[in-house]
């Protein structure tokens, strides 16, 4: 095997001769570094992009959901039980149901969100309030703070100290049915707009919240919700708590994770990466290509050297080697220049933003970049796997017995 190598690295590196089959080494080289420079990068974008879209979703959603599996509503009476697991600091109740918001002649669609006062502790909406306060446990007053999208449907104007709506939400104690059209099937209540929080557009316009006893006026709910959100305490394990709170509620609830709740989003980015990797996949497949009529070219030229090592006893096997190792030789070299140069134009790129995303209603101004060494790790094997790969059938063919009989002819 060390003369395999030897051979092979004397192929790739030799300084005599310069020909096309050099230009093509080097093109070869040149070729997989580039492509894995390439992939080093969308990657890295791909994976500052999922990153900073998590880190948008979780600011709206909590580290654990839990509702009942066959009720809108239920009542609040396992909220110690949730507590008394460990590693849980906050335990939220929460209800909601959609209503139609209406502010003059404008109306809008959204969910009404109560929430109770330990809300606050959460510390997720309160952090992106753009307007006003999130002054909403004033039960004789109903308070609510709604998205930026919805003030701008509404046409509220907050320099004017706010403005209340009109909250329109259904009845559902009350069955419909044709007969029904001219009697009263919603519930109106005036709601005073404190604040407006600003995250994500799907956020932004659907949403208003309030606080659980408003909420549950508004519905006739008393003493009802419709879940829990729950705050774990920092680096907690997320999967061995859900567990223990499966154990404590029983089967009757729904406990779900951030990535359960948001399960299609994470479906659509695992997709997306899927699909990165399958591209350049054969982008590397293709540039692989130049190492096959590589060998095949330096088989041809080398054939006379080939005479003279295989007069002097050397194997086919070791001839054989020689070129499998000049093609994972070529894999390697690519793949380190490759790597070497994503991870450092990646770096510079998460070290000072300097290709900006230009986009007037973008949440972050340049593109995010996140180095994943598992990303590294997986594209050096399929570049080296594929490099290999290329230079088997080359080395069949050098090392077949069909050339080593013509050789043996010129030899005697």
């Amino acid at each position: 095997m060390f003369l395999s190598l030897k051979l092979a690295s004397k192929y790739i590196f030799s300084k005599k001769n310069k020909t096309f089959i050099n230009f093509l080494s080097i093109f070869s080289i040149a070729s997989l570094s580039i492509g894995t420079a390439a992939m080093v990068i969308i990657l890295s974008v791909f994976n500052g992009l999922e990153e900073s879209l998590k880190s948008i979703y979780r600011d709206f959603d909590p580290d654990i959901k839990i509702i009942s599996k066959d009720k809108k509503f239920f009542k609040d009476k396992i909220s110690n039980i949730i507590l008394s697991a460990n590693n849980v600091d906050v335990v939220t109740a929460f209800i909601e149901t959609k209503s139609l918001l209406q502010n003059n002649d404008k109306e809008v669609v959204s969910i009404i969100k109560g929430v109770d006062k330990t809300f606050i502790n959460q510390e997720r909406i309160i952090n992106n309030l753009t307007e006003g306060s999130f002054n909403i446990f004033d039960n004789k007053i109903k308070n609510t703070v709604i998205g930026r999208g919805i003030k701008y449907s509404l046409g509220i104007n907050p320099k004017s100290n706010f403005e209340s709506i009109s909250a329109y939400v259904l009845n559902d104690s009350i069955k419909i049915s044709p007969q029904m059209l001219n009697q009263k099937i919603y519930e109106k209540n005036k709601l005073n707009v404190v604040g407006v929080f600003a995250i994500e557009n799907n956020f932004d316009n659907d949403y208003v919240f309030t606080s659980l006893n408003t909420a549950q006026k508004i519905l006739k709910k008393d003493m009802m919700i419709s879940g829990y959100e729950i705050q774990l305490d920092d680096n907690a394990n997320l999967n061995a708590i859900k567990e223990e709170i499966n154990k404590l509620i029983g089967d009757n609830y729904l406990v779900m994770s951030f990535e359960e709740i948001r399960e299609g989003l994470y479906k659509v980015l695992e997709t997306e990466k899927l699909v990165v990797y399958a591209i350049f996949s054969m982008v590397l497949t293709l540039s692989s290509l130049n190492i096959f009529f590589f060998l095949i070219m330096m088989s041809v030229e080398k054939t006379k050297d080939i005479s003279i090592l295989y007069s002097l006893g050397i194997k086919k096997t070791t001839i054989r080697n020689a070129f499998v190792l000049q093609g994972a030789l070529i894999g390697i070299i690519g793949t380190t220049l490759g790597i070497s140069l994503g991870v450092l134009i990646s770096y510079v790129q998460q070290e000072t933003g300097l290709v900006k995303i230009n986009l007037p209603n973008s949440l972050i101004n340049a593109y995010p970049v996140k180095i994943n060494i598992s990303d590294l790790t997986s594209i050096t094997l399929i570049v080296l796997i594929i490099s290999t790969v290329a230079s088997i059938f080359p080395s069949i063919i050098t090392s077949s017995n069909k050339i080593f009989q013509n050789i043996n002819n010129n030899l005697s």
